[in-house]
């Protein structure tokens, strides 16, 4: 048998040596491959036969599938839609049980040039420092940015809290001289732009 006609409990026991019926066992437990996916490094830890390796081993294996799934931006190309962007960063938040708010810095064509994460919250709030942030567009020379952060719900429809905040770096990055091109908010039902909901 190939190893795409294997049920995910017979693939976990190749990744894990682990015998496939403790592998069953743990999707079980966790109620599906998906719901696994989205646990975090202690709570992996904690399920039998898993310790710290094994949960290292499955939360490696489970973002390197993650990044393969939707290529990262091409940094020789300007960026083409909202939508490209939203994916790549809901492939790699959408499974976080943490808010975190990231920014994609762009040069003068709009090309990706860095991804850096400026603020980690918790399951339903992320307080940013708005500092941080355009200190790291200032540092690295960077005239325009996508802000992006996830909704750990799934949800990725913004709250009037996003929206205020969006405003608020909006201006302040006006007089600095760096266009906010968007606000993205991504979760596994989908993204959100604010820029093509008309909320900036």
């Amino acid at each position: 048998m190939d190893e795409q006609s294997k049920p995910d409990h017979e693939l976990l026991s190749c990744l894990l040596k682990l015998p496939a019926s403790h592998c069953l066992a743990l999707l079980e437990t966790s109620a599906g491959l998906s719901n696994l996916t989205r646990k975090t490094k202690e709570e992996l830890t904690s399920m039998p036969g898993l310790g710290v390796v094994l949960s290292e081993r499955l939360l490696a294996a489970f973002e390197l599938g993650r990044r393969a799934a939707v290529p990262s931006p091409d940094p020789s190309h300007s960026l083409a839609s909202a939508r490209d962007v939203a994916e790549w960063f809901r492939c790699r938040l959408q499974a976080r049980s943490r808010e975190s708010f990231h920014v994609l810095l762009l040069d003068g064509r709009n090309r990706p040039k860095r991804h850096i994460t400026v603020a980690e919250g918790s399951w339903n709030a992320c307080p940013l420092d708005p500092k941080l942030l355009f200190s790291a567009c200032l540092r690295h020379a960077c005239p325009s940015i996508i802000l992006v952060h996830n909704h750990p719900s799934g949800d990725p429809q913004p709250s009037r809290d996003d929206i205020k905040l969006t405003e608020r770096l909006v201006k302040a990055g006006r007089l600095l001289g760096i266009r906010i091109l968007d606000h993205l908010v991504v979760g596994r039902e989908g993204y959100c732009s604010l820029a093509e909901a008309g909320l900036m």
